[in-house]
């Protein structure tokens, strides 16, 4: 049996860049090399798009070894004998081939649809959400706006784009989040309302737009993927994250698990997995997940993060990720689908989707060119 050629592509010009890296890495580890052979796609900071086997290490990263760009670097493109790609320095007449690309980006400029939008042009089957679901999710405000016309339950919310903000409608204390990052990257707490200006004008350095909302001081944070596939989504186990500070912050994310090795990280300080809720919360969770993702027509592997008001006992949606870091492998183990498994299943139900997909009609014939002039001389 032939192997599949998988591009795995991850980086690009975005401040999740590095946490990325340790996704993708984690990825090409896992892949089964009976089945498929590897192509590591890197964008550099600078969105240049190189290959070389080096990328497949994460002590090419570490180390900062120097990385020929000029030899490293390829473009995709489609010809008769199917997708492909080719290094530019290279005067070949054919590129190598390319079934599959799993793209493992994550932030503003690369998740939000643009690298996805990339790889529709070229055509080639790729294992994320399609343009428009990335794009929505990305923006904090649209997906609130989009969650809350389908009856799920959100926190209320005002966009900032300046420093003057007037008639807000909440209570202190206030969180400021940007509006398309991930990560916890950029994230303000408001205890005075003189804060404001100044921490409104740090967060739109990382960003255009944020959103202003009230902050939970008595709550629980749980996190669920689903994985979609052609008989339909999956939920994956539930996890609590538990942390001593007031937000889930970067460095608990990414920052406290330097001693394990990289095959495990999850990119957590302290998770309860599965977490101890009761069933009627558990169940709430597992269903909103599907729903959403159903809504939203997410593909791929998704991981939608809530906060549980303890007070009044409601469960609110907090972030949606379309590509989460590490792709919420840990959750699904939890289950009994082991990491590779989970990448073959991702990697079949995208090979299926793009079957179905291509059987679409788009071209239509009409003769409006050939009008009488169509152009005035």
């Amino acid at each position: 049996m032939m192997k599949l050629q998988l591009g795995v592509l991850f980086g690009g010009k975005s401040v999740e860049h590095d946490i990325s890296i340790i996704t993708a890495v984690q990825v090409m580890k896992n892949l089964d090399d009976t089945l498929y052979d590897i192509i590591p796609l890197y964008l550099d900071k600078d969105n240049l798009l190189l290959s070389s086997p080096y990328l497949k290490d994460l002590k090419t990263f570490q180390l900062g070894v120097p990385i020929d760009k000029k030899r490293c670097r390829v473009f995709l493109y489609k010809d008769q004998g199917g997708y492909k790609y080719r290094f530019l320095h290279k005067r070949c007449k054919n590129g190598a081939k390319i079934d599959l690309i799993l793209p493992l980006v994550h932030g503003m400029g690369v998740e939000d649809g643009t690298v996805a939008g990339m790889l529709e042009m070229v055509g080639i089957p790729y294992t994320s959400a399609e343009v428009g679901p990335s794009a929505l999710v990305q923006d904090k405000a649209w997906t609130k706006d989009v969650l809350k016309r389908h009856g799920i339950m959100c926190l209320p919310f005002i966009e900032v784009r300046s420093e003057t903000v007037s008639d807000i409608p909440f209570s202190l204390p206030l969180i400021l989040k940007p509006a398309h990052l991930g990560s916890s990257i950029g994230i303000e707490i408001i205890r005075e309302y003189e804060e404001l200006p100044e921490k409104i004008s740090q967060v739109l350095l990382y960003d255009d737009k944020a959103i202003l909302e009230p902050l939970l001081t008595n709550f629980r944070e749980f996190n669920c993927a689903v994985l979609k596939t052609n008989k339909g989504y999956t939920a994956s186990e539930i996890e609590e994250i538990v942390v001593q500070n007031t937000f889930y912050a970067f460095s608990d994310k990414y920052e406290k698990n330097q001693t394990v090795e990289l095959s495990k990280i999850t990119g957590a300080g302290n998770r309860q997995i599965p977490a101890k809720i009761p069933i009627e919360l558990k169940k709430e969770i597992e269903e909103t997940t599907v729903k959403i993702a159903e809504v939203l027509d997410l593909k791929g592997i998704v991981r939608i993060d809530y906060l549980y008001d303890k007070d009044r006992e409601n469960l609110y949606v907090n972030e949606i990720n379309p590509i989460p870091g590490s792709l919420s492998f840990y959750l699904f183990e939890k289950k009994g689908l082991s990491f590779p498994e989970l990448l073959n299943q991702l990697i079949k139900s995208t090979l299926i989707h793009h079957y179905q997909k291509q059987k679409k009609i788009t071209s239509f014939s009409s003769s409006v060119l050939n009008k009488n002039n169509l152009i005035n001389k």
